[in-house]
């Protein structure tokens, strides 16, 4: 009697909820689809970002084959700047020397031309200790190719007799898009990936 009234309870529980999970079943039907946030102030469907330099040594040659084969390439990336590098600058620059990554010169040389010619912004973190002055050098240089550009600096105040400085992130950057829609962005210490965070905050990602 006892195994039969136990069978009883165990066939009804099992219908139970195996109605309750088909009723579940239907009445929660998950909508699995990815919706992406929408902005009204979004500038653009993608944003393609090229990566012309991931340290100080790096070839311009490479960035310069990106401008020339990537066909929407809308912001190139030059990250040359290093705890290392950022010493060697400052120590240049207590000996009189520049502050920034004298290499800029060939760099902009290189790519300025292609870049203001196709409307595709340049960011580099190659002003290390002395953003204004790798400004005033590459307004210098595109004066010299006939360029007329627009150059944003975006950088902190650094207690230049110690070489102390600190990491900024991406807002410095967007601010200087969305103000000024440079040719070229130049930022002293900056977190790597504010490089590129910042050109889709910037077009409204």
């Amino acid at each position: 009697m006892f195994h039969l009234v136990a069978a009883l309870l165990d066939f009804y529980a099992r219908m139970y909820f195996g109605m309750l999970m088909e009723r579940q079943g239907e009445d929660d039907v998950h909508d699995c689809t990815i919706k992406l946030r929408v902005n009204p102030k979004k500038r653009r469907d993608k944003v393609y970002i090229g990566c012309g330099a991931g340290f100080g040594g790096d070839r311009p040659t490479a960035a310069l084959k990106l401008l020339q084969r990537v066909k929407d390439l809308n912001y190139l990336v030059l990250e040359c700047l290093a705890e290392r590098t950022l010493a060697d600058r400052h120590q240049a620059m207590s000996s009189g020397g520049d502050g920034y990554d004298s290499r800029i010169a060939d760099w902009m040389k290189l790519l300025l031309p292609l870049a203001v010619k196709r409307n595709i912004c340049i960011i580099t973190n190659m002003g290390a200790m002395d953003p204004p002055g790798a400004q005033q050098n590459v307004i210098e240089i595109a004066s010299s190719l006939g360029l007329s550009v627009s150059v944003a600096v975006a950088y902190e105040v650094s207690v230049k007799e110690s070489g102390i400085s600190t990491y900024l992130g991406a807002a410095p950057i967007v601010k200087c898009l969305e103000k000024y829609h440079p040719n070229v962005i130049i930022t002293s210490r900056v977190a790597d990936a504010a490089l590129f965070m910042a050109p889709m905050v910037g077009s409204g990602f």
